[in-house]
């Protein structure tokens, strides 16, 4: 699965010129706007996404009358969707746009300038897991045309989620940027400036926030009517999304299984979230239009995207949420999902061997210090429980029932090893 991928900034500026890519010309001779019909012609994607920002509707939208948001982001979609067309001879797979921010000739946009990093992260993640996708991915993202800021974080959300697809997938990514564009120059150069293999990596933090706050810290929540009653009344169960990923980034497998929420209803949420979000952005003529997001979102809300993410590649997999866990599930889920990673690999095997050495299990429940009459402490040890990949003496049970072992989280000690996975996340 090869995907392209690039930030637009306004494309109504550009001029036509010959790109060159990997010494060759576009084979039809002809001069465009921008490198991706020449980068389509020799890549052959299968997939084509366009991210641009709101703002590019600001010279736009005065064809409506009193205009909505909904508006807003249509005209800025169109426009893209139309240059394409028109320009370029393609459509895109998808157009992706965002939330901008900034004063323009008739609209000015205020929102947190992060609101446009979340949104891109939600976005291609969906697309992602929508996709059938064998073993390889491949993404080429041309880094041409977008605005400073718009390309640094679709860059940014972008190789967040091909970390996390590169536990189970083969994920390359290439970066392309053409010479500068100066009068008078007829041949622009498309340069390959990272051409790199993916790690497996996730970047998970803790932070004491809902997934959306009032963009303005100096109002108090009870001056948002509904938002304070939706923000209020939001059920999200923080603590469990933060055990789920915490686990996944510490290798610990009976905990990724036992807290593995059903992606189908992380994203309800995450809808349910961004709808609110957008309901919440209000327009106000004045000298401008002014666009008001009262709202911003927190890493929360990428926790959300990162938690659909992962469950959504662990589905694919064929596994999903066990409390009774039987020890072949937790193999597979190293094999599968942990392979690449040698430290981790090592460690759970090690675990899943000595477990399927012990002697004496039977066919009811046991704490593992009870098994190998190591006797019984007051408290999980913390270095224990990360060492030992979660197979810490008094964090877990055993039973051995029709040949199979079968391993679930003793619940005596179980908030005592959901704080040290979450305490132990980065805080910001």
């Amino acid at each position: 699965m090869k995907i392209l991928i690039a930030p637009w900034g306004n494309p109504f500026g550009w001029k036509e010129v010959e790109y060159m890519y990997k010494g060759r010309k576009k084979s039809d001779g002809k001069k465009f706007k921008d490198p991706l019909p020449l980068i389509k012609e020799l890549e052959n994607p299968d997939k084509i996404i366009i991210v641009s920002v709101d703002t590019l509707a600001d010279a736009y939208v005065y064809g409506f009358k009193n205009p909505s948001y909904n508006d807003i982001k249509k005209c800025a979609e169109n426009l893209i969707f139309n240059f394409c067309q028109k320009e370029l001879g393609f459509i895109p797979d998808k157009i992706i746009i965002s939330y901008g921010f900034g004063e323009f000739s008739k609209m000015k946009f205020l929102g947190s300038a992060m609101d446009f990093y979340y949104d891109v992260f939600k976005e291609l993640s969906f697309f992602f897991t929508e996709l059938e996708i064998n073993n390889k991915i491949e993404v080429i993202f041309d880094a041409t045309h977008g605005i400073n800021w718009t390309t640094i974080l679709t860059y940014r959300a972008l190789r967040e989620i091909l970390e996390i697809l590169a536990y189970v997938y083969d994920v390359d990514l290439k970066v392309l940027n053409s010479d500068p564009f100066v009068e008078n120059i007829t041949s622009l150069n498309i340069n390959v400036i990272e051409n790199v293999k993916i790690l497996p990596r996730i970047a998970v933090y803790n932070i004491d926030k809902r997934p959306v706050e009032p963009f303005s810290s100096e109002q108090d929540m009870r001056e948002f009517g509904s938002i304070s009653n939706f923000l209020y009344n939001l059920s999200y169960n923080k603590e469990e999304i933060l055990v789920f990923l915490g686990s996944f980034y510490f290798a610990l497998p009976v905990f990724i299984l036992s807290y593995m929420p059903c992606s189908s209803n992380v994203k309800f949420k995450i809808n349910e979230i961004s709808k609110e979000f957008e309901r919440n952005i209000k327009l106000k003529n004045s000298v401008k239009l002014e666009v008001l997001r009262e709202l911003k979102y927190t890493e929360n809300f990428a926790n959300f995207s990162k938690a659909y993410l992962v469950s959504s590649i662990l589905e694919k997999f064929g596994f999903n949420k066990l409390t009774d866990i039987p020890l072949s599930k937790i193999e597979e889920l190293k094999n599968k999902v942990f392979g690449k990673l040698s430290v981790e690999s090592n460690r759970i095997d090690k675990e899943i061997k000595d477990v399927k050495d012990l002697q004496n299990l039977n066919n009811e429940y046991q704490v593992y210090n009870a098994v190998i009459k190591s006797g019984k402490t007051e408290k999980v040890d913390k270095r224990n429980f990360f060492a030992h990949a979660g197979f810490e003496y008094n964090t877990i049970e055993l039973k051995k029932e029709n040949g199979e072992i079968y391993v679930r989280i003793y619940d005596n000690y179980r908030s005592q090893a959901e704080a040290y996975i979450t305490d132990d996340l980065p805080k910001i």
